[in-house]
């Protein structure tokens, strides 16, 4: 297992540094949000709770491997349910990628659930991602529901995965 931190991260302490890893990371932030990352996407990254949540029902880690800041998550917690977590981006320098490091990551954020008594851990991935969809079901994550694009939102099919506890 690859040796990494998950490090809680602030946007008044850390937004320079999550923009220059969305940087990196653009091909994933196109692909999702349609153009290249900026500072909208990074106050979203720290600020877009879902709904019935505020921004206090929101974590943020930088994926840390020693020094070097290889990933950034978000997690909502009590999105749909009380008890569950909802994964809302892990977001990783391609540069890293094919490392292990995801798997690291899905690791320690099952290991802190289990430790708050978290039910399930939920997350989407965008229908237009199948190697994202292929990563998340071999970690244990099953397909939970389709939510089809409709005229309010980003336009992307996704796959609402669930892990149960």
């Amino acid at each position: 297992m690859v040796d990494l931190t998950l490090s809680p991260i602030t946007r008044t302490d850390h937004a320079e540094d999550a923009l220059d890893l969305a940087m990196r990371a653009a091909d994933y932030v196109t692909l999702e949000v349609g153009h290249a990352p900026n500072m909208d996407f990074i106050d979203s990254f720290f600020t877009a709770a879902p709904p019935g949540l505020t921004e206090r029902d929101l974590l943020h880690f930088a994926i840390m491997e020693g020094p070097a800041m290889v990933g950034m998550l978000c997690i909502a917690k009590g999105y749909e349910l009380p008890e569950d977590w909802w994964i809302g981006l892990v977001l990783l320098d391609p540069a890293f990628r094919g490392r292990g490091i995801g798997r690291t990551v899905v690791h320690l954020i099952k290991e802190a659930a289990q430790a708050e008594g978290i039910a399930a851990l939920k997350l989407s991935v965008l229908e237009a991602n199948p190697r994202a969809m292929h990563f998340w079901i071999r970690e244990g994550f099953l397909p939970h529901r389709y939510a089809t694009a409709t005229a309010d939102s980003d336009g992307h099919n996704r796959w609402v995965l669930v892990y149960d506890f």
